[in-house]
């Protein structure tokens, strides 16, 4: 009991490698994490009076003596893995990691704890491990805090600070194929060029000249390959869901694979809607869908409700109580521009062929994933009857609690704060919701479209002349 006592003080988190034995000649088997620092010292942040302290390194050096494994421990503590990646950025995604930050891009690696906001008119679009996939738009931020490998169910834990954040978990159902051009066309050309549409170009025949003039078939041939590719990865991942838990300032969203829009406007209300298979263009799934739940805020508030799909629900700004939203055009708007997004899809497929694998094993051996892949196993996220709780589940218990406790707290501070400024007569400024949110990604569809029509070429024939798509033949001919 001694040495568990200690080992809580020195701060372990998971101790799923560790036990607690009566008899101390027997020692816990020696794990080391790919990736992970052989040094405990963080030397970038010491407190140079304590460190240089000799009453304290003696104090701390007793309790030390006691416990062989501190070292193993507190580095096990400080191991942070992997959350996910940077799929696409335009503008400035600005990375915090630790008290330093960044600007992320394509394939930027993304720690537990790590913070991304969108800059200015900025978006971004962000892969998990897992294949959930969140975009970003301007002026949003999110905060990753906990990227789980369990045996049954893999596990996040994430806060939306503010903005407009799509959040998509992946499903093994196929997409209902639309000769309709994407919407979300502000990342085109993609980094990743395997997953944009590649132009149906049809052969010249003197026997067919009208299959030559007819339209092609891109976007039905980009859907077959989207499947195609979500088919073979389906593979992989054996219907392993993840249970994903979205903490946001007044109340909190949790449940196995949910799809998810979420505009969090600081100091004011939060609106969110979770997306049905048919929303997201895919196949109907016979299966029952997964719930989706919500916790509002309050010390003694216990009660998780559940929230019905394509429906917008507005919480108000103390987080005790929501409803369905009424006006909702302006968020329609917003919405419209994740409609169709078979690129960004095919991209997650890519990823997560590329880096997944590890999330998605069928039997687990907690050394070989921490030597190997530098994650640590936990259980299953349900017990059996009579079963002991896994520790999946005490931590969800935990974070429940947790989050709702302090995010009350923040609540509280913050509306005190408000009532101050207003009483000496000044205004607390808060975030509104706007077109800032959609307006750049909707001038760049537009505009995209713009484009195709003037490809179309002769209206009579159907040919594609170069006055329409040759700058510089235009210019050789003095054509403006």
């Amino acid at each position: 009991m001694k040495w568990m006592i200690l080992t809580l003080a020195l701060g372990l988190t998971s101790s799923f490698f560790f036990e607690v034995h009566a008899d101390e000649s027997v020692k816990p088997a020696k794990v080391e994490f790919r990736g992970q620092k052989e040094s405990v010292t963080d030397w970038g942040n010491l407190p140079v009076e304590s460190f240089l302290s000799f009453k304290d390194w003696k104090e701390e050096s007793d309790i030390r003596d006691q416990v062989p494994e501190w070292e193993k421990i507190i580095r096990e503590r400080n191991h942070k893995e992997i959350a996910g990646r940077i799929y696409q950025c335009v503008g400035i995604c600005r990375v915090d990691h630790g008290e330093s930050f960044f600007n992320g891009s394509y394939r930027t690696g993304l720690y537990e704890g790590d913070e991304v906001q969108t800059v200015g008119d900025s978006y971004a679009w962000i892969f998990l491990l897992d294949g959930t996939m969140i975009r970003l738009s301007p002026q949003s931020s999110i905060t990753f805090n906990e990227f789980n490998i369990g045996i049954k169910e893999n596990f996040i834990s994430a806060r939306v600070n503010a903005g407009n954040i799509l959040w998509l978990s992946r499903h093994e159902n196929s997409f209902k194929p639309v000769d309709v051009r994407e919407t979300d066309i502000s990342f085109f050309p993609y980094s990743e060029y395997e997953s944009l549409p590649v132009t149906d170009k049809k052969p010249y025949i003197e026997d067919d000249l009208i299959e030559l003039v007819s339209k092609p078939n891109t976007n039905m041939n980009h859907y077959k390959n989207l499947n195609e590719k979500v088919q073979a990865n389906n593979k992989m991942t054996k219907g392993k869901p993840t249970y994903a838990f979205i903490v946001m300032p007044n109340s909190t969203l949790m449940g196995l694979s949910p799809s998810v829009e979420i505009v969090a406007l600081v100091g004011g209300k939060t609106f969110f809607k979770k997306r049905s298979d048919e929303t997201m263009g895919l196949e109907k799934n016979d299966d029952s869908p997964n719930d989706l739940f919500l916790q509002m805020r309050g010390y003694d508030n216990k009660t998780l409700n559940t929230i019905q799909e394509d429906t917008w629900i507005t919480v108000d700004e103390k987080g005790r109580n929501y409803a369905q939203e009424s006006d909702v055009r302006r968020l329609d708007v917003g919405e419209f521009i994740t409609k169709r997004i078979p690129s960004i899809m095919h991209g997650r497929e890519i990823f997560l062929e590329r880096y997944s694998e590890f999330a998605f094993r069928e039997k687990y051996d907690p050394l070989i994933l921490a030597k190997n892949d530098g994650y640590r196993l936990w259980g299953a996220l349900t017990s059996k009857e009579g079963e002991k709780k896994s520790d999946l589940e005490l931590r969800l218990e935990f974070l429940k609690e947790y989050f709702r406790r302090v995010e009350t707290t923040n609540l509280l501070a913050s509306s005190r704060f408000k009532e101050r400024l207003e009483g000496r007569g000044e205004k607390a400024l808060t975030m509104e919701y706007g077109d800032y949110f959609y307006v750049k990604a909707l001038h760049l569809y537009y505009q995209y479209g713009e484009k195709l029509r003037d490809k179309t070429g002769d209206k009579e024939t159907g040919e594609v002349l170069n006055s329409t798509t040759k700058l510089l033949w235009k210019k050789m001919n003095g054509i403006r």
